[in-house]
């Protein structure tokens, strides 16, 4: 009975029966509208530059050197005399003061001492520029961790409740699909969760904002109120494309003034221009799309280098250690050995000279 229908309705085999269509003058998809999560924040945002691991291998690290630097500084060859002997308390005030560039009392004096402390400095320099460099990028970078990544990853989980307009075409998308997960999702709209259905888009908008609610709808609505409100975000990927028509009754002369009119907006770049216009780009920060400044913690595999390098300081420095030991007694030895017979000497001048 209406002359002409001008709305977002998509072209699809069943609204076709009833009226007839001009030429599409845009295309829509189906996405997903979800609210955008909050950021996740933490008393202790300073630990997370590091993976676990690291910091536990850290701490072995600084136990391990610490108590081996004792024994290397109790058994080892002094170099100067007048250094004070490093105990074993001041053994680890040395090591931890060395992990954070602080001063202590202190210092090695023996040759394994030094080779290990050398190593330890190194492993500590390494360490905390990297520790400092991923921190000011964990604490610039805004980290979003959005529970959903993809439609299909609203199939695998219940906790997010999923649903779209009642009589829609995109529930009869869903009703009549033979793909998996669509028909998996319809299964769960329909006959699970019916609840889950909502009988307009501001009824399904509102239910997004109350947040643990997915909306699926044309991907030009969505996309237009993303751009209008920051707190929503679209998910993809898109699915499902079908044409926006001017919907005219059936048998309508103007029919085709009407298309060659659109064709003739389309060849001109009009409707380009125009989409421009009221879909222009998203001020706020797309959490669909995985961040290129998007910051990971350091793994064991990153820094495995450096405790390999401590580890080959600590066995550098037992080898210098035991060959210094070897020398000691071999001096030793040597020296008994002139003394022994030094005296033995002794005894028979005298005896001669008796």
């Amino acid at each position: 009975n209406a002359t002409m229908l001008v709305a977002p309705l998509s072209i699809n085999s069943q609204r076709e029966e009833a009226v007839d269509f001009t030429k599409p003058f845009m295309t829509r998809y189906i996405s997903v509208l979800m609210r955008v999560p909050k950021s996740e924040q933490s008393y202790f945002e300073f630990l997370n530059p590091l993976h676990h691991n690291v910091w536990y291998c850290t701490f072995g690290a600084f136990m391990m050197v610490s108590v081996i630097l004792y024994f290397l500084e109790r058994f080892g060859i002094r170099q100067n005399k007048d250094y004070p002997t490093i105990s074993f308390r001041e053994s680890f005030w040395f090591v931890f003061g060395s992990l954070l560039q602080g001063n202590t009392d202190s210092s090695p004096s023996t040759l394994p001492g030094r080779i290990l402390t050398s190593a330890w400095w190194f492993f500590a320099l390494i360490l905390i520029s990297s520790y400092t460099a991923n921190l000011a990028a964990f604490l610039t970078v805004k980290k979003i961790n959005t529970p959903i990544k993809s439609v299909t990853d609203l199939a695998s989980q219940t906790k997010i409740k999923y649903g779209t307009v009642k009589s829609s075409g995109i529930m009869f998308f869903f009703k009549n699909t033979n793909i998996e997960h669509f028909a998996k999702m319809w299964a769960q709209m329909s006959e699970v969760d019916p609840s889950s259905m909502v009988d307009s888009t501001d009824e399904g908008f509102k239910k997004v904002k109350d947040g643990n609610y997915a909306f699926f709808w044309d991907t030009t609505v969505n996309k237009y109120k993303t751009i209008e409100d920051c707190q929503f975000m679209e998910i993809g990927p898109h699915f499902d494309p079908k044409g926006f028509g001017i919907g005219v009754p059936p048998g309508a002369i103007y029919r085709e003034d009407l298309s060659m009119a659109i064709l003739k907006l389309s060849d001109t770049g009009m409707l380009h221009q125009l989409e421009n216009k009221w879909w222009p780009s998203r001020s706020c920060p797309d959490l669909s799309k995985p961040s290129a400044d998007e910051t990971s913690e350091l793994s064991i595999d990153s820094v495995a280098g450096v405790f390999f390098i401590l580890l080959g300081g600590i066995a550098l420095a037992g080898i210098v250690c035991g060959f210094e030991h070897f020398a000691k007694v071999v001096k030793k030895a040597a020296k008994t050995e002139k003394n022994v017979n030094g005296k033995n000497s002794e005894i028979k001048e005298r005896e001669s000279f008796l």
